[in-house]
């Protein structure tokens, strides 16, 4: 139990860091560390608050407008990363030895009135929105309610909605990938961006899980995934006659965060219900075919230890071939651990079972060199984080191999690294 002076410490410590967000950005670090060695605080409390204060000290930056009158504050946002990778194959096929921008987001987030806010994130190198919706936060029956209108991820797909900028394995796994990204007769393109409404409700700190409690979520959206704004038949920005952008995709998820002793839990369920998205490849979209789409996920925190992973099935009518279904399974698991306050190490395996629909090594694995398809890709990442500032710069490195097998094989592997600022 906290003495009497512990209390007074944790106190004025709270008064110091969250009355001027502007002082507590600047200056909170060794207030924080001095709260670590009293044990008033534990590494892993410090640096949630560390985060929360550094999203305060930015949306604090911008705080006058030039818009509409009942524009309140507007906050602007940016990341960039820059990426290396040497990854090679055993086929005959060219190596990739390259550095590129992977990805450049600059965003804005406008509160416009007491209850709304206009959100937008801008993606320079996929040439799309990455966010572009209008959100309204109130309660009903005491329930606090968030409604989302406009385009943005479904919530499907724990890591791939997992912030890119918090990733520990740089990319997202191949499962994740297969599952969500876009449809090329091989990956299903069950998730990711969206547009449609969206409903969240439940406390959104325990979705973020940093707090104890139940949440939940639906929505509503066109089936087809979102590609790039410029193209009508893509993104639902324009009107299209074909069936296959006429129909309603439905979207589910619950979930539970719990906190305890030196640790925390957070763990949860999705579904996707999507009509005329299924068939043999990418070309028998609106054929009749439909999809339907599961994730169970777990995410465990023990100190500076941690346990996060995910199963993903589908069920893909006609998936392998006319009359043929498929149902695709697959699943990631990665520990990690905090050496330092500044380097954290991370393990990922990912596995994936195609079921007759295909899968080759560049579907799974990013920027890789493939010349072969299999029905089932495996993947392991060793990699490390170093903060160099926390919340703000990082580099990662990370070694990436991955092996294809199951009809043909294939061994891919390399070197991938990146250089990450947030502001």
């Amino acid at each position: 139990m906290f003495s009497l002076k512990s209390k007074l410490i944790a106190l004025l410590a709270s008064v110091v860091l969250f009355s001027s967000p502007s002082i507590a950005a600047g200056d909170s670090g060794a207030l924080l560390d001095v709260l670590v060695q009293k044990g008033v605080l534990s590494d892993q409390e410090a640096d949630d608050i560390r985060a929360d204060l550094a999203k305060d000290s930015k949306d604090f930056v911008v705080s006058s407008v030039s818009g509409g009158k009942a524009t309140k504050s507007l906050a602007l946002s940016g990341r960039l990363q820059v990426q290396y990778v040497g990854l090679s194959s055993d086929q005959d096929v060219d190596d990739v030895s390259q550095f590129f921008l992977r990805r450049i987001y600059f965003g804005a987030k406008a509160k416009v009135g007491a209850d709304w806010t206009a959100v937008l994130n801008y993606d320079f190198t996929g040439g799309n929105f990455d966010k572009a919706y209008l959100e309204w936060a109130g309660y009903a029956g005491g329930t606090p309610l968030r409604v989302d209108v406009g385009l943005r991820k479904v919530n499907f797909g724990y890591e791939e909605t997992t912030s890119s900028g918090s990733l520990k394995s740089i990319e997202r796994s191949p499962v994740t990938r297969y599952f969500v990204e876009s449809n090329n007769g091989r990956r299903l393109g069950a998730g990711s961006f969206r547009t449609g409404i969206f409903l969240e409700g439940g406390e959104s700190n325990a979705r973020k899980g940093k707090s104890d409690g139940f949440f939940f979520g639906a929505a509503v959206t066109n089936p087809q995934r979102t590609g790039s704004t410029g193209s009508s038949s893509a993104s639902g920005s324009s009107f299209s006659s074909g069936n296959d952008y006429n129909n309603i995709a439905l979207w589910a998820d619950a979930g539970f965060t719990r906190k305890f002793d030196g640790g925390k839990f957070k763990g949860g369920v999705a579904v996707g219900f999507l009509p005329e998205q299924g068939g043999p490849s990418n070309t028998m979209i609106d054929m009749g075919y439909d999809m339907n789409v599961f994730s169970a996920y777990g995410d465990l925190t023990m100190g500076d230890f941690n346990l996060a992973g995910e199963l993903l099935t589908a069920s893909v009518e006609s998936g392998a071939g006319v009359g043929v279904d498929a149902s695709p399974t697959g699943f990631w698991i990665q520990p990690s651990y905090k050496f330092t306050s500044k380097i954290e190490g991370a393990v990922r395996y990912s596995q994936i079972d195609a079921d007759g629909r295909q899968v080759k090594a560049s579907d799974g694995v990013r920027s890789t060199p493939a010349k072969n398809k299999g029905q089932k890709l495996e993947e392991i990442y060793v990699g490390l984080s170093y903060f160099i500032v926390p919340s703000g710069v990082k580099f990662q490195v990370g070694l990436v191999n991955g092996e294809l097998s199951d009809g043909t094989s294939e061994k891919v592997s390399g070197l991938r690294s990146q250089m990450q600022v947030d502001f």
